[in-house]
């Protein structure tokens, strides 16, 4: 069952519908601030124009809305910037996955292939991984690769990372390139 919920912000704010997929939304309260909004509007890593949603902690990382779309902080962590490459939003493309609903391991692999791609070897496709990395699902419908081997491809993708879950954001839809294409709720299908 979901159910709305309006900002804290005000009545003008948009609606967000609560998907109730998180195990433990209180552990999850976004810890994103203003602070963090503030650099991150700074640094470039999203194109000039871009509407950032003010800091919210009520906001959860599963709340959907046809107006804003939720990224999570840890890929740009490694350098990312949006929008994403060719590579990884085909992968995005293909999946139907929400951003915010992978976990660091999933854009630790997809950061190494796409610069394997762009440095080394530029016919590798999103349509190789099956042959090493399975997608599957992992708690709260977040998603990760498993490798089809003993022998990982990319070592210590798998490391853990501590609050990724807390640290996320929200842009206007209508403010990125592509962000009305983008799905609004998250994939709870557990394996492709």
């Amino acid at each position: 069952m979901t159910r709305q919920t309006r900002s804290s912000s005000g009545d003008s704010a948009p609606t967000f519908i609560h998907q109730n997929i998180l195990q433990d939304p209180e552990k999850e309260i976004c810890s994103f601030d203003s602070a963090h909004l503030s650099a991150l509007k700074t640094s470039g890593i999203f194109p000039k124009g871009t509407v950032f949603r003010p800091f919210d902690r009520e906001i959860r990382s599963d709340m959907v809305s046809d107006e804003w779309l939720c990224f999570n902080a840890f890929p740009f962590t490694l350098g990312l910037q949006f929008p994403f490459s060719e590579f990884i939003t085909e992968f995005f493309n293909l999946t139907k996955i929400s951003f915010s609903q992978t976990m660091p391991m999933l854009w630790r692999v997809l950061s190494v292939l796409d610069q394997i791609k762009n440095n080394h070897i530029p016919e590798l496709s999103v349509h190789d991984l099956p042959l090493v990395y399975r997608l599957r699902c992992h708690g709260s419908c977040r998603f990760l690769f498993y490798s089809t081997s003993s022998d990982p491809l990319i070592l210590r993708a798998t490391r853990n990372e501590e609050e990724w879950k807390s640290k996320f954001f929200f842009v206007k839809r209508d403010s990125i390139p592509g962000g009305e294409d983008y799905p609004v709720k998250w994939l709870k299908k557990g394996r492709t």
